[in-house]
């Protein structure tokens, strides 16, 4: 039975924070709760609910710009995939096993490998051409410009009789 929610598979910068932090610290009771629960002599089962491919990031705003930060620890620049469609961020990437052969000698695994995409759209227009990414120490580090707004115009038109 799985008890633990899905993560969306976007984040739309905005005051959700109290919210996505109230539901993060429930989910966390009751990961804590069940693992507390099965984890009793015959009843242990291996602590899946703390583990995830999906990369945690941080998105600051500032000034004109968005700052992103996702959590992507052992990684390399030719695993992961960028991309900018729609005002919407796109991270693609693949964590591969740095073990070639099964180990029966392991007591936990709690690393995940495989395939992960986190989709992040933005409120705000953002200008293509002005992205840039960084990975340094295991964190993708994005800036986004955003675009200049058209300054609103008022025109009255007239109707021909």
């Amino acid at each position: 039975m799985n008890i633990v929610p899905k993560k969306s598979t976007s984040t739309v910068p905005s005051l959700r924070n109290k919210v996505d932090n109230d539901l993060i610290s429930f989910q966390k009771d009751m990961n804590n709760l069940m693992g507390n629960f099965f984890n009793r002599g015959e009843l242990a089962i291996p602590q899946i609910f703390e583990t995830s491919l999906y990369p945690s990031v941080d998105i600051r705003e500032k000034d004109n710009k968005y700052l992103l930060d996702a959590d992507l620890p052992g990684m390399k620049d030719s695993d992961i995939s960028i991309d900018f469609y729609n005002n919407t961020l796109t991270i693609k990437g693949e964590k591969k096993s740095e073990l070639e052969t099964k180990d029966e000698g392991y007591l936990c695994v709690e690393r995940s490998y495989g395939s992960f995409q986190r989709d992040i759209p933005f409120e705000d227009a953002v200008n293509e051409e002005s992205i840039k990414a960084e990975l340094k120490n295991g964190v993708l580090h994005v800036e986004l410009t955003k675009k200049e707004k058209a300054p609103e115009t008022h025109r009255k038109i007239q109707i021909k009789h």
